[in-house]
Parts: structure tokens; sequence; C-alpha cells
């Protein structure tokens, strides 16, 4: 897909966002049972360890219900701020591409779910992944794309307006333009001729 000038730019970034979350944050859970332990840093700098237990109650709700969505928002705040610098930066008007990011993140929310999916079946099914249905993250995803869909409404609400640069004026009001060159001279022969 193609679109504004900046969306490579901003395509890469996000992607590369999403791929390091899911290597460093989401992946890890998937060694849940594999008899080691599970150590990972929260967004907040707090330990996460689990050892030796199921894959059920605290260690799921921590899983499904608080341990990425602070990663997600931060992606979120920072890709949005990254898109405004840039286009800022390069006098870029800001509208397609702000969308264009809320796309991308959206995009890799997706991702970052249905990896979360993949792997909580796996552990629910202790390594047979058919034998359990598939948890829906749809609430979870919904509230993830609410933020985004929020933080761009709040960029495109306060992006700089366009300054208007007299050729700009003077292309969408070429007719007035016209108009009042013509009055004036037609006024200026008239005062020569009956002045």
């Amino acid at each position: 897909m193609s679109g504004s000038p900046t969306y490579s730019f901003i395509k890469e970034r996000i992607e590369f966002e999403f791929q390091k979350l899911e290597k460093d944050k989401v992946t890890p859970w998937a060694f849940f049972l594999s008899g080691k332990e599970l150590k990972l840093t929260d967004f907040f700098g707090k330990q996460v360890y689990y050892f030796g237990i199921e894959f059920e109650g605290s260690p799921r709700e921590v899983f499904w219900k608080g341990f990425i969505q602070p990663f997600l928002q931060d992606i979120t705040s920072r890709s949005f701020t990254e898109t405004r610098e840039f286009c800022i930066t390069r006098e870029i008007e800001m509208k397609q591409p702000i969308e264009e990011t809320a796309r991308l993140l959206k995009a890799g929310i997706n991702r970052i779910y249905e990896r979360m999916s993949d792997i909580d079946r796996g552990l629910r099914g202790l390594g047979f992944p058919n034998s359990v249905p598939k948890y829906n993250p749809r609430s979870e995803i919904e509230t993830s794309e609410a933020f985004v869909l929020e933080r761009m409404d709040a960029e495109l609400a306060l992006a700089p307006k366009k300054r208007k640069t007299l050729n700009t004026i003077y292309e969408e009001q070429k007719f007035w333009f016209w108009f009042i060159g013509i009055a004036i001279a037609v006024l200026g022969l008239l005062v020569k001729l009956f002045g």
C-alpha cells in the first residue's frame, strides 16, 4: 500500500517497535511451562517472575490484563510524537501521516494480541493447542484501538494549520484578484478620461 511521502518511514519504525515488543515481552511467555523460570520486567520496572506453576489464575491474569497494555500505549504515544515531529521538521501536512500512523498501530496491536492468543492456547493446552478453544482478545484489542483513535483525534486537533502563502491565496481567490485588478484599471481609465 502506498501512502503519503512519510509512509515508508512511519511503517518501518512502527513495525520495528512491534517486532521488538513481541521478541522481548511476548515470546518469553511461550516458555512458561518449559521448566525454566520466567523473569520479565514490566513497563514500570517491576519484576514479573514465575517458576514451576500452572498457567492459570494470577499468571494468566497478568498476561492478559496488565502486562502488555502499558507497552502498547507507550508505542502509540511515541509513534504519534515521532510522526508529528517528522512532519513539522519537513513542513509536511500532518493529516494523512497521522491517519497512517493510527492504521499501522492498529495492525501492530492486532498482531501482538494474535500472538498472545496463540501462546495462551499452547500453554492452556499443555503443548496441545487444539485441545482447548482459542481465547478471543476482542476486548483488549478494542481498548488498545480506542487509545490509538483518541490519540489520533488529539493529534489532528492540535496539528498546526498550514499558513497560507500569497500564492496559495491567489490560487484560491483568482477570480477576485482579476476582478479587483480589472475594476482598478477601469476606474483609472475613467478618471483619466473624465477627471
